[in-house]
């Protein structure tokens, strides 16, 4: 398949994806992406589940190489879903968010897959993607 027949198929494909919270006495760890959709505002680590790879694997994955910590998960919080037709990268996305806290690793960014800026809040900064604040106020799809 040629790279515009997968970037079609892509665009047309409701996409599976992970978020994963992570939470501790410092409060939940945010990023600031660096990168399209969303540029400069605060966010969890995330992104798509990858073809044969487990739900779990994907969250810790997602995690591990967006922050440098390896995490637990704790608790399944349930399924958002974004539908943004007018924003490129997102589409339509059904998302499996789970709460996990860190066991161990030194926390660092990527600007390559998120952003070099990280920090832990207490109070969630205004400037966060608009959905995933849902997510923590609870208005997810059960």
């Amino acid at each position: 398949m040629s790279k515009k027949e997968f970037l079609t198929v892509f665009k047309k494909t409701p996409r599976v994806t992970v978020d994963t919270v992570i939470k501790d006495r410092r409060g939940i760890l945010l990023i600031k992406r660096s990168i399209k959709p969303d540029k400069g505002k605060w966010h969890f680590p995330g992104g798509t589940v990858l073809y044969k790879e487990k739900i779990f694997h994907a969250a810790k994955r997602k995690a591990r190489e967006e922050t440098g910590l390896e995490v637990k998960i704790k608790k399944f919080l349930g399924v958002f879903e974004y539908i943004r037709y007018k924003e490129p990268g997102y589409t339509h996305i059904i998302n499996l968010v789970f709460l996990a806290e860190p066991i161990r690793g030194r926390l660092w960014g990527n600007a390559r897959t998120a952003g070099k800026e990280l920090k832990f809040f207490k109070k969630l900064p205004r400037n966060m993607i608009p959905e995933q604040r849902k997510i923590l106020q609870g208005k997810l799809i059960r």
